[in-house]
């Protein structure tokens, strides 16, 4: 029997200034990303969401073929890291359809310090909520203290990894994700 149920990928990513000297990494491993998930079968949305300290959603469950690539318009970096409120606004503003299967990938290479609408404590909850309806979430960042934030907010330390800020560690946080979000969109 065949799960025609729809498939999401939610992008959270990070344009703070301590991305500085980082942006073209992001840009041409997010590109990566997208191209490859345009080339497979099937129907897929995207919903991606750029912070510093205002949070942008540049695409709202847009189906993944017709999301356009990310240019240097959009991804520059600057700001503090509001992350907090970045994942806040879209979990509240972002709500797929029923049934749908959803992968959340968050990419940060900062610490949270700049948010002034949700807590931590807002935050675990709207993470714990979004988990008990079957959403995915992966969590990567530069800092060490990555894992205790991810304990600390909710999000599964399976689902939560450690990145080098440079072009390959970034690299391979897109890759990863890509490819997680690639056999979600297999399942049956």
């Amino acid at each position: 029997m065949k799960n025609n149920s729809i498939k999401e990928m939610i992008c959270i990513l990070d344009q703070s200034g301590s991305m500085y000297g980082r942006e073209e990494d992001t840009i041409r491993s997010y590109n990566d990303m997208l191209k490859e998930q345009k080339q497979q079968e099937g129907e897929a949305y995207i919903t991606t969401a750029l912070f510093s300290d205002q949070c942008h959603i540049l695409y709202r469950h847009m189906p993944i073929r017709q999301a356009e690539a990310l240019t240097q318009m959009e991804y520059h970096a600057y700001g503090n890291t509001a992350l907090f409120d970045a994942i806040g606004t879209v979990f509240e503003e972002v709500e797929p359809e029923k049934d749908e299967k959803v992968l959340v990938f968050i990419m940060t290479d900062g610490m949270e310090n700049a948010s002034i609408q949700y807590d931590q404590k807002k935050v675990r909850h709207l993470i714990q909520e979004k988990q008990r309806k079957g959403w995915e979430i992966l969590f990567f960042g530069t800092e060490m203290r990555i894992l205790d934030l991810a304990e600390e907010t909710g999000i599964k330390k399976e689902h939560t990894m450690y990145y080098s800020k440079d072009f390959e560690g970034i690299r391979t946080g897109y890759e990863l994700a890509g490819n997680r979000f690639s056999e979600i969109r297999k399942e049956k």
